[in-house]
């Protein structure tokens, strides 16, 4: 999918030598001075059809301009964060690169390695392609620093249809009690109830409490406790804490949980090594990518409490580095306008992904009944927050590790809360 532009190899390697040596500078460097070369980072998910599609997309951009090359590199998806954070500590981002929203990007605004793009924002926001809501976690001060490809509902379980028929569940439990009786009746089956691969520990936090916690506490807790008018140590929020502990305890996980990624839990939900597994909507693609034809696939909110909210977050946004100016900054910008057209938010929607922009349903796509669903089930359920995007870093990495020590042993939902609290408070 990489095109690269090699200066000068053409000319040093013609029969005319000389054009290599000090004589004939400027003519060797002819040939490329118009091409306007420009790095771009992403984090990989190779098997996803909306990450090839991104790849394709970047491609076809090289093939039709001939004066910009975007010379792509990615990261596996667990590992990218940390090496962007390490790289803008040091200086040393590409021209373009992926960037999560709120209290991620937040510090790469304020260490100024990202770049206003409010002189091309209105080629978005001024048709009504992305509205206020979808750029709300890219702004700051009111300046917008990335623009987002897709709209992330982070908790959705998917389950295996015919697997929990043969337990005479003819629709998915309601109520958390339920679900409950649910997991005990698989076990008894001898089933892995819920596949779970917490190995990089965002995955309890996005995809669990992130809307586990919403449930109890509501959507105002975070800036509340961030404020000192609540605390993590709240009954509200130890409850939601207690979830996952008691999820534990009566067995609803693999043993390894902590040790398999959001990739393998997939596969094991896939291998119908459970009958469940808890993801983002980003796992409705895995799932209609590499299930068997025969596999009859379901999708519910987690049954818990009387809202019906899903923890929800733009993302897949791309921002440009602080540093461009001139030409490379002109060069960039035309990418961002490219790449982020009506166009491409069909194309997502065509594979699977809710979109952040305001585009008609394409009409010749085949979308698949799963997807559809979950489109239903999106727009039925208000928005929680996800905590990583509100959640100041320190603070997120705490509450990360405290909700895997729970799952260990090492923790309870009392001294849990309490830790991610000290670290609120040393803030």
């Amino acid at each position: 999918m990489k095109k690269y532009v090699y200066v000068g190899m053409a000319v040093c390697a013609s029969a005319l030598l000389a054009a290599c040596g000090d004589n004939n500078e400027e003519a060797s460097g002819t040939n490329n001075s118009d091409v306007v070369e420009l790095s771009f980072w992403a984090s990989a998910n190779p098997d996803r059809d909306d990450f090839k599609l991104t790849m394709d997309r970047v491609e076809q951009f090289n093939n039709e301009h001939d004066d910009i090359q975007l010379n792509i590199e990615t990261t596996p998806h667990a590992d990218y964060r940390t090496r962007l954070n390490t790289q803008a500590a040091g200086g040393q981002l590409p021209d373009i690169f992926q960037v999560w929203p709120g209290t991620e990007l937040e510090p790469l605004v304020d260490g100024n390695a990202v770049g206003s793009i409010n002189n091309i924002l209105d080629n978005w926001t001024g048709n009504g392609l992305l509205d206020e809501e979808a750029i709300a976690d890219f702004t700051f001060d009111g300046e917008t620093y990335a623009i987002p490809s897709v709209q992330n509902p982070t908790s959705f379980v998917y389950y295996n249809v015919d697997m929990l028929n043969d337990l005479g569940y003819d629709e998915f439990p309601t109520t958390y009690d339920e679900f409950k009786e649910l997991i005990s009746d698989l076990k008894e089956d001898e089933v892995t109830p819920i596949a779970l691969g917490n190995s990089a520990s965002w995955v309890l936090q996005s995809v669990y409490i992130s809307t586990i916690a919403d449930r109890f506490t509501g959507n105002d807790f975070i800036p509340q406790v961030l404020s000192g008018e609540k605390s993590f140590t709240d009954d509200e929020f130890v409850e939601a804490l207690g979830v996952i502990d008691e999820l534990v305890d009566i067995g609803a996980f693999n043993e390894d949980l902590n040790t398999i990624d959001d990739n393998q839990m997939i596969e094991y939900f896939l291998q119908e090594r459970s009958a469940m597994v808890i993801d983002g909507n980003w796992g409705a693609i895995s799932i209609l990518t590499n299930k068997p034809e025969d596999m009859n696939v379901g999708i519910a909110p987690f049954p818990l409490g009387d809202t019906a909210t899903i923890s929800t977050v733009y993302g897949n946004a791309w921002s440009l580095n602080a540093d461009l100016e001139g030409e490379k900054r002109e060069a960039a910008e035309t990418f961002l306008q490219w790449m982020f057209s009506e166009d491409f938010y069909q194309e997502l929607i065509g594979v699977n992904r809710v979109v952040a922009a305001d585009v008609e349903m394409p009409g010749d796509a085949e979308l698949e009944p799963l997807f559809l669903d979950m489109l239903e089930l999106s727009r039925q359920s208000p928005p929680a927050p996800v905590y990583d995007a509100v959640l100041p870093q320190a603070v997120n990495n705490v509450l990360q590790n405290e909700l895997q020590a729970i799952t260990i042993g090492r923790s309870t939902p009392e001294e849990a809360a309490q830790n991610i609290q000290n670290a609120v408070n040393t803030q």
